[in-house]
């Protein structure tokens, strides 16, 4: 069975997310905020590299029922989007922030803290953005249960105050499996 998974391309970080994404295999994928054509050009590098092409461009209404959301970028209705149709989906934040963003939408989405990761990309540029996210959707998709640098919520053990830091954490499917 196919996964549902949506794909914010505004940036070139979520361009190049939604090709790596789409190499997978996976998925049908559901692309939003990208330059017009993008979805038609990604489905039209399937055959050169080897992949269905079950991709779309869409809106949110589209990204409905999404197993992994992959944000680029958190607008100001990201979270507001996230929460109310893709209520049971894994996030993954490929921001230049990310551990500022996965903060944000822990608290816009209200989604449990295993199901929102981030991408550390610590000053790395929008490809290797684009590959350490893939690497989270994979671990994910395919359930590895690898071992990934990401930005995650820990809680104090003295006072169960909530942070977000950049931690070794396994991931597979249903996000954050263990905080190392």
């Amino acid at each position: 069975m196919r996964r549902k998974v949506t794909c914010t391309a505004a940036t070139r970080t979520g361009q190049v997310a939604a090709l790596l994404i789409a190499q997978l295999d996976l998925t049908a994928l559901v692309l939003l905020n990208g330059p017009e054509g993008l979805a038609d050009d990604v489905a039209g590098a399937a055959p050169a590299q080897g992949y269905e092409p079950r991709v779309r461009g869409g809106t949110w209404a589209d990204a409905a029922g999404s197993d992994l959301v992959v944000l680029d970028a958190v607008d100001d209705d990201a979270g507001a989007e996230i929460a109310a149709r893709c209520a049971g989906a894994v996030v993954v934040v490929a921001t230049p922030t990310p551990v500022a963003d996965v903060d944000r939408l822990l608290a816009e989405t209200r989604l449990p803290r295993a199901r929102i990761v981030g991408a550390a990309v610590d000053g790395a540029g929008p490809i290797t953005a684009a590959a350490r996210a893939t690497e989270i959707a994979d671990a994910i998709l395919r359930d590895r249960r690898r071992t990934i640098v990401a930005a995650v919520q820990v809680l104090a053990e003295d006072d169960g105050a909530a942070d977000v830091v950049v931690r070794d954490a396994r991931i597979g499917a249903g996000g954050i499996q263990a905080i190392l």
